[in-house]
């Protein structure tokens, strides 16, 4: 993979791949990302570059999605919301029972890219406060329940995986679980407590997750994949 600059596209990434066929190119993270055929010459990424050039140049990637004042995030722990005020000068939260409260001053202008990474950060500062109080209580009163050791459980801010279990029976779960339904969220802890047992995915690790959850975990794997709120991609993007 090497990346060059074009005076009109700006950046641009070219990454060889064993299996392409033809040059496939895609705006990602800002920039542009071609995919080619291994041993492709600079020659014919060139003359390639040079016919896609207009269409290049009218590629916009998709509008992240925004926080607002009207913007309420319900979470499995607490509901978030905005709050403008003149007695603060600068961004606070407070988290308390079930609401959490993000203060602006009434100059902050939430339009912009850091304003809004402010105030995600400190939504997810909340998820992972309330995160380490629920999940690892959750987590050992099924481990109770259905007699499973576990040595440890920690939050981290996974976004590829809800959850996870190491072969000495740690278990790691993402901030973000809060985000989903308890439903979902229990079938989770219950799938990172099978894998204490089996840490595969075979038909004995289905039959025993199944048995833990009273139903069709694979179901429900896939009713997670299908249902995964907009306040997700609103949080990590």
């Amino acid at each position: 993979m090497y990346e060059f600059n074009d005076n009109e596209l700006g950046k641009i990434v070219v990454k060889p791949h064993a299996r392409a066929k033809r040059i496939i190119a895609r705006k990602t993270n800002g920039h542009i990302q071609l995919t080619i055929p291994q041993d492709l010459s600079l020659k014919k990424i060139s003359e390639a570059l040079d016919e896609m050039r207009p269409k290049l140049l009218n590629f916009t990637a998709p509008e992240p999605l925004k926080i607002n004042e009207d913007t309420v995030i319900e979470t499995f722990s607490f509901t978030a919301r905005l709050s403008r005020t003149n007695l603060m000068q600068n961004v606070q939260m407070k988290l308390k029972d079930n609401e959490l409260t993000v203060f602006l001053p009434l100059d902050f202008d939430l339009k912009t890219e850091h304003a809004q990474h402010i105030v995600k950060e400190m939504i997810k500062a909340g998820l992972r406060h309330k995160a380490k109080h629920v999940l690892p209580r959750k987590t050992m009163a099924f481990a109770q329940k259905f007699n499973l050791q576990v040595s440890n459980v920690k939050i981290n801010k996974s976004v590829s995986r809800w959850g996870s279990c190491s072969g000495k029976k740690n278990i790691n779960f993402s901030l973000y679980l809060l985000l989903l339904p308890e439903k979902y969220i229990d079938y989770v802890v219950l799938h990172e407590l099978a894998h204490t047992v089996e840490m595969n995915h075979s038909e004995k690790f289905w039959k025993l997750l199944s048995g833990f959850c009273g139903e069709d975990a694979k179901k429900l794997s896939q009713e997670i994949k299908k249902n995964t709120p907009e306040v997700y991609s609103l949080l990590v993007s």
